[in-house]
Parts: structure tokens; sequence; C-alpha cells
């Protein structure tokens, strides 16, 4: 557009109005012209005088010509309109021909996530998947597929997280306990005379309760190389207890985190039954991608922050703890971070100054003379100060910054 603009400019620049200015250039000698002084410091031209009363003379007289010199000027003033016209055209149209780009674009798309939008700021006396429902096909943009209600599931994401937790605690038991002992072949006789791995006997089957309703991990099919510790006692852990915890024993690992699973899905399952307190934050998909556009782009809401449509992130890209955090605290969150990247930049801007300030020939020469007087004779040291030494700093800390933020 840039391009288009600066060449039809450049045409009418050529064509028309430097052949008139050409045409119509004032007489720039003043030889042979006498001059009136006006005071000590001014001094004005007869003949610009003699043209200014001339020009009020036409003006009193009625007369509505200017002088030859003078007739072009309004060019200027042409063009000036109609370049400005030009470019609001040219903005206007590829602005429409990009809208109808990305409509394109967004149309082809056909993924559930592209024509899913996240709506925050729900209203109190809408939070409920039926009223949302309602609300956004009341508007006639298309029809609503499916709504997600985001709800406060922080006890039950810290079950989950418990549950997580235990079931790690039970696999590492069984894994001490069960062991993994591989039997090494002889390479003094083929593997078909290899004896195979010893198997435990019918009494030992019967005592490990090999049967229907033998455990999970009991009953399984191993690997052949697998042998199975009979004579290995089973783990144990310590259990602290009574008043401040200062008293322990130590239990059955295996039977004691089982039990403590069990009890957290007793729980899960508990939990899963409730109601809990709605969010003002849901996921609505629509039955097409236009129809998510033009509820991303309408405003459904005049108040502020309520009712604010965007484009919804995939599934696996969002925090769902996130989703029941109050506004207040996301807000905060934000903030904290904007201004601590806005200290630390000054901070880094800080610290670069000094450094390279130091990396430079005189710099050093006040610090260090005899050093600066090597570095001056050595062709190959001086441009590694001058010109890789700093260069090389900024990308390292380029490099460390990042990984200095995630840590935070």
């Amino acid at each position: 557009m840039a391009i288009k603009f600066l060449s039809v400019t450049l045409f009418f620049a050529l064509v028309v109005i430097k052949p008139v200015h050409d045409t119509h250039k004032r007489d720039a000698e003043d030889g042979g012209k006498g001059s009136i002084s006006v005071g000590s410091n001014k001094t004005i031209h007869a003949a610009s005088v003699v043209e200014h009363v001339k020009t009020r003379s036409i003006w009193i007289m009625g007369a509505g010509d200017f002088e030859y010199s003078t007739d072009y000027l309004w060019m200027y003033l042409v063009f000036a309109y109609l370049f400005t016209g030009l470019i609001l055209y040219m903005v206007i149209s590829e602005t429409r021909r990009i809208i109808e780009i990305r409509q394109e674009y967004l149309g082809s798309q056909t993924t559930i996530t592209d024509r899913t939008i996240k709506l925050s700021g729900i209203p109190l006396d809408i939070r409920s998947e039926e009223k949302i429902k309602g609300f956004i096909e009341n508007l006639e943009i298309g029809k609503v597929e499916s709504v997600t209600l985001c709800k406060n599931w922080k006890e039950l994401d810290n079950r989950i997280a418990e549950r997580n937790y235990q079931v790690r605690k039970v696999e590492e038991a069984w894994t001490i306990h069960l062991g993994h002992h591989r039997i090494e072949r002889s390479l003094e006789t083929l593997p078909i005379v290899q004896p195979s791995p010893p198997r435990p006997s019918a009494h030992d089957d019967i005592d490990n309760g090999e049967h229907e309703s033998s455990h999970l991990l009991a009953g399984i099919d191993r690997d052949p190389d697998y042998i199975i510790p009979y004579a290995r006692k089973r783990p144990t852990t310590r259990v602290w207890y009574g008043r401040f915890k200062l008293r322990y024993k130590n239990v059955d690992a295996i039977d004691y985190y089982e039990e403590k699973l069990r009890r957290v899905d007793e729980e899960i399952k508990t939990l899963r039954k409730q109601e809990f307190e709605p969010s003002p934050l849901a996921f609505v998909t629509m039955d097409s991608v236009a129809s998510a556009q033009m509820a991303i782009q309408a405003v459904l809401d005049p108040s502020p922050l309520q009712l604010l449509a965007n484009n919804s992130p995939a599934p696996s890209d969002v925090v769902w703890p996130n989703t029941y955090l109050p506004r207040s605290k996301r807000m905060l969150r934000a903030w904290s971070i904007t201004v601590a990247i806005g200290l630390l930049s000054v901070f880094w801007s800080v610290l670069l100054v000094p450094i390279a300030g130091a990396l430079n020939i005189c710099s050093i020469h006040e610090v260090f003379p005899g050093l600066a007087e090597v570095l001056s004779a050595n062709e190959l040291l001086r441009s590694l100060i001058n010109t890789q030494l700093p260069s090389l700093a900024l990308t390292l800390l380029n490099v460390a910054v990042p990984y200095l933020y995630d840590c935070k």
C-alpha cells in the first residue's frame, strides 16, 4: 500500500507540481533594484514595496484576479486534499482486504478449539450452562454446541494431586519389594541349554493367592527374566504420631500407602457428587468458526469487564487452577509480573552500561595503562576487546535472563 501511494504521489509531483513550480519561479536576482531603510536593522526592497502597494490597490479597486506570479498557489492546497483522500481510500480498501483474508482463513479452520470462545466476567445471574447457552443463542449469531462452566475445583484438584502422590509411593514400594534381577547367560554355553529361571511351586501359588481375587500386581504376567525375591522383606516406612509428632513407628510401606490411596479415592468419589461454586469463566463451543468469530468481535455487554469473549486456547494450554482464581488475584499477578519485568529491565540496562564502558581501550587505559598499551599494540586483541567481547557479554546475558525468569 505504501509503495502504491508513493508511486501515485511521485507521478503527480513529476507531471504536474514540478512543471508548474518551475514555470512560476520568482526572480531571485535583486540587482538594479533599490531598497528602503527602516530604522537601523531592517531593510525593505523597493520592488517588494511596489508589489505590495500594487496588490493592495487591486483589492481595493475590486479586481478578482491575482498576479501571474501568485495565481498557482491554489495547486498545493488542492493536491494536499487529493493526497489525503487518496491515502484514506487506500487504507480503508486495504483494511477490508485484510479482513476478508482473515475471515477466509478463520473459516477454513474446523477444529473444536477454533470454534470455542472463552467467556469471562460472567455476572452472577447467568452463571449456569443453560442460561449462558440461551444468552448466546438469543444474539442470533449461531447455535451453541456445548458450554463448560468453570467451577471452584480447588479442593478436588488438591485431592487429585494427593492421589497422584500416593500412587507414586505405592509404585515405589512395590518396585523395591519385587526387584528386577536378570539371569546372565554363561558365555561358555549355548542359549538353548541355558537353564530357565526358577518358577514358584504350586504350594507357593496357593500361598500367594494365584486366583481371580488375587492382587493386581501379583497376578500379572511377568517377563521370564523376572525373579520374585520371596525371601526379601517387605519395605517399611516411618510414621510419626503422638503430641507434636515426636513418636514414630515403622509400618509396612505397601499396606500403609495402599490404605492412604484407598481413603483418598473415597474422598474423591464423595467430592465428585458435590456441587461446586461456579466461577465467572466459561468455554462456549459454537457450531461454526464464523459464529465464534462474530461472538468475539461483538460487544456482548455494555458494562465494563463483563462478558468478555476471546479466542479459547487449546485444552492442553489451559492452566486449570487459574480458572477459579478471583479476578483480583489474577490482576494482582499480572501487574506484579509487569512491574517485576520493568524493574529487571532497568536493572539489566544499568548493569550493561558499566560492562560496555569497561570493554573499551580508553577505559582500560585509565585503570590498567600497561594492559591498554599491550592491547593497542596488538590489532587482534584490540579488535576482540572493542567488538567481540561486548557482543559476547550481551549474548550470554540474553541467554541467561530467560532461565532466571523461569526460576522465579
